[in-house]
């Protein structure tokens, strides 16, 4: 059943993702128009989701137990990313990129959509999403990314140090949506006064709006990719990204003994392509941008058949 609801959620992003490719055909939408998009996402509809989800359940520490594994089968991903990389005398800037999109995947906004659409309006299980998508994936990026592209990118000269990212991160609407939701959690809002309704109202309408917005934002980035120069790192990354993390991610959940619904949730985030923040902070920190790009979008490409793949043999 989930693997049918995933399928049809994948199908649903795949026709929205083609719409907006239509539209970027049509003039309707413009290549330059991607980052209003993007931010949309990440300043409108993604704190809406994180703190309608995070403000009707119960706040529980457990949800602390996905997160730690997501990072765990991360970290193992990037640690054979940086092994792979050495092997192949990879020059350092480029094996940062490697690195962070090998590892770090688009678990916030793909991969909210998709299980949002195989559990449908579940406050407890995109609760449990949310803090494993924040804190698993999103602050370990902005703190520990950052140290590596810093370090294989050679820093920039001038530029911001991790303190600066992590402010930027603790100041981004996401951050503020994820507090202020834990914090009425704890305070448990009376959910049938009238403010709580009218504001409950206005969060459902943003966040359904997220798909659309995140499909929009994947079609307007997809663009051919130089497979000829690049074929190597192509298929390294993607198979590390969309097959290695998420076989890691359901190894751990087995050896856990983990609750089928949190394993299934778990292997669809560990199988979302590469993450849009893993190639800004790759080029922010001196790592190379244009490889970082062309591996974003190739795994993005071949997750088309890789998310379905993984969709049917796991769940």
């Amino acid at each position: 059943m989930q693997f049918e609801s995933l399928f049809d959620s994948f199908v649903v992003m795949l026709a929205l993702v083609g719409a907006a490719i239509w539209f970027r055909q049509k003039g309707v939408i413009q290549d330059h128009e991607q980052g209003v998009f993007a931010r949309l996402v990440t300043d409108f509809a993604l704190p809406a989701l994180i703190f309608a989800n995070l403000s009707r359940e119960p706040f529980r520490l457990q949800s602390f137990e996905l997160a730690f594994v997501l990072f765990v089968a991360i970290a193992v991903v990037m640690v054979v990313a940086w092994l792979i990389g050495r092997w192949m005398q990879l020059a350092p800037p480029v094996l940062g990129s490697v690195i962070l999109v090998s590892g770090v995947g688009s678990t916030s906004t793909l991969g909210y959509s998709l299980v949002q659409g195989i559990y449908g309006e579940n406050p407890e299980i995109m609760s449990l999403l949310v803090v494993m998508g924040e804190v698993g994936v999103v602050l370990p990026l902005f703190t520990i990314g950052v140290a590596i592209a810093s370090y294989f990118g050679g820093g920039t000269t001038g530029g911001p140090n991790v303190t600066d990212a992590v402010k930027t991160f603790v100041r981004s609407p996401i951050f503020i949506a994820f507090v202020l939701g834990v914090l009425a959690s704890a305070l448990e809002l009376p959910q049938q006064s009238k403010v709580m309704v009218l504001l409950n109202g206005f969060l459902e309408i943003a966040s359904a709006s997220l798909t659309v917005l995140v499909a929009f934002t994947i079609g307007l980035m997809l663009k051919p990719v130089a497979l000829r120069d690049m074929a190597g790192l192509l298929v390294l990354v993607c198979l590390l990204k969309l097959i290695l993390e998420p076989l890691v991610a359901a190894g751990f959940a087995y050896v856990l003994g983990l609750p089928d619904v949190q394993r299934d949730i778990l292997i669809v985030e560990a199988a979302m392509p590469s993450g849009a923040l893993a190639t800004v902070i790759a080029a922010r920190y001196g790592c190379d941008a244009a490889a970082a790009s062309a591996l974003l979008i190739a795994t993005f490409a071949f997750s088309l058949v890789a998310i379905p793949l993984i969709g049917y043999l796991a769940l």
